[in-house]
């Protein structure tokens, strides 16, 4: 608050001196008229007045009179009440309007100048002291009853004006000292609060990484679950390399040039393109430096988590019939949903092969281009989601698996990818004979940055007989 202080006189410090100079002079005016005797004296003072303000005035732009502001904030207003108490010694006269100057230097004391009750007190105790002293020549002469009515008016004047500065000075600080309480409050708390921020913003940067984090963890607990599947697609291709290569030496003893001989090629080339496209595939889903947006077919995405899936739909023996066009384009990452699908393939495929529900299991993928969105459902016809647990199953760690199968980690981290592509995944389920995932992604015509704001959408009671007609009518493949 002395700061704020030192800030407000100096800067009225200025304003004070121009006003006393212009007062002390223009008031000179009055000499010629009240007394005209002592016209050329009180110009010399009032000349002496205005050089001392202006001396004030430049000593306190200074160091030393920034550091001892308030002697001039004290002084400045005071120079001014000593030349008034200098006209009244010299005319001997206390009953004269010239005692108005020094009420004025003691108003400019309330105005100007944010003092305490206790400088305003002081000082205005100075005008008044200074006035009894100018008067005190007259006083020890004798004065007339007209005269000393005057003299006791103006103290009476003098004396209340100071008390109403005083008192207004008084209630003045005090408002001033709850101004600043209230305002050091507010800034405590903005500091508080740009703390919070700055703290939530660090909260937020280690959400995100730690979201990537477990987004790549799951790609490894997927590679983990899938490695069988891997294998096995693998090693059918292989199995036929090695019996074409088995004909394909015996034939080239018998028959240098022969038809069979060239097919064998064929079977070998065809299964050595098919390893490589699956090593590939897992190559891209795996490493992190693949995620790069781009126009793609969803259907790609869903043919690459159905081809490592292989070995998982043909023990279980559950059929997939992929109901999408390949002119069906998303834009977003390719690898990152093709995690998304291979989640949730994954996820129907145990479902159903924990419960015998006495029907075929089957899983129908199918795609609709809605124009700005692409919809994709994947439904299955296995035991559903209980109504009790479905707002629950995008939960990190929520799962319904045994202890050590199952992290909890699938469904979240689907719809945080789903997310960032500022889609939706919702789910439908009567709990019984069938659950389907709509997921609903951006097409080319949408211009996407990827993000990390929430949004889940409700769910859609209407698509209970829709997804239940699909799985009647579906035709297995």
């Amino acid at each position: 608050m002395q700061a704020e202080d030192r800030r407000f006189a100096l800067r009225n410090l200025k304003l004070i001196a121009v006003i006393a100079v212009g007062m002390v002079s223009f008031f000179a005016v009055l000499d010629h008229f009240a007394y005209p005797e002592y016209q050329a004296l009180f110009a010399y003072l009032r000349w002496i007045c205005a050089a001392t303000v202006l001396v004030l005035l430049f000593l306190v732009r200074f160091r030393l009179g920034k550091q001892y502001f308030k002697f001039f904030t004290v002084a400045l207003p005071l120079v001014p009440a000593f030349f008034v108490a200098m006209t009244i010694f010299v005319t001997q006269d206390p009953a004269t309007i010239y005692y108005a100057g020094l009420s004025l230097c003691i108003v400019a004391i309330g105005f100007l100048f944010k003092w305490s009750y206790r400088e305003a007190f002081a000082v205005s105790g100075l005008v008044l002291l200074f006035y009894l002293i100018a008067c005190s020549p007259a006083i020890a002469n004798g004065l007339t009853a007209k005269v000393a009515a005057g003299l006791f008016s103006n103290l009476v004047f003098l004396v209340a004006t100071g008390a109403v500065v005083v008192a207004g000075s008084f209630s003045h600080h005090q408002m001033r000292i709850e101004e600043f309480k209230g305002r050091e409050r507010l800034r405590q708390k903005k500091i508080a609060l740009r703390q919070n921020a700055k703290e939530l913003q660090r909260a937020l940067d280690e959400l995100r990484e730690t979201e990537g984090q477990l987004i790549q963890s799951g790609k490894m607990a997927s590679l983990g679950q899938l490695s069988a599947g891997v294998i096995h697609e693998i090693g059918n291709p292989l199995n036929h390399s090695n019996q074409a290569l088995f004909l394909l030496r015996r034939r080239l003893r018998q028959f240098p040039e022969d038809d069979t001989i060239r097919e064998a090629v064929e079977d070998i080339q065809d299964s050595v393109d098919r390893m490589k496209e699956i090593v590939r595939e897992l190559r891209e889903f795996s490493h992190k430096r693949s995620e790069v947006l781009s126009e793609f077919p969803v259907r790609d995405s869903l043919d690459v988590a159905v081809r490592m899936l292989g070995k998982e739909l043909d023990d279980h023996e559950v059929a997939v019939d992929l109901r999408i066009s390949p002119s069906i384009l998303v834009k977003g990452v390719k690898n990152q949903l093709a995690q998304v699908f291979i989640n949730l393939v994954h996820n129907a495929v145990q479902a159903m092969g924990k419960v015998d529900t006495g029907r075929r299991n089957q899983i129908v993928v199918s795609a609709t281009d809605a124009g700005e969105h692409v919809i994709v459902t994947v439904l299955d016809n296995g035991p559903g989601i209980p109504e009790k647990i479905r707002d629950q199953i995008f939960d990190p760690f929520f799962t319904t698996k045994d202890a050590g199968e199952g992290t909890g980690l699938g469904l979240s981290i689907c719809f945080r990818i789903v997310e960032a592509h500022r889609g939706t995944i919702q789910v439908f389920s009567d709990g019984s004979t069938y659950t389907e995932f709509r997921v609903t992604l951006p097409s080319p015509l949408v211009e996407l940055t990827m993000d990390h704001s929430a949004h889940h959408a409700p769910s859609d009671p209407q698509s209970t007989s829709a997804s239940s007609s699909i799985l009647t009518a579906s035709t297995v493949s």
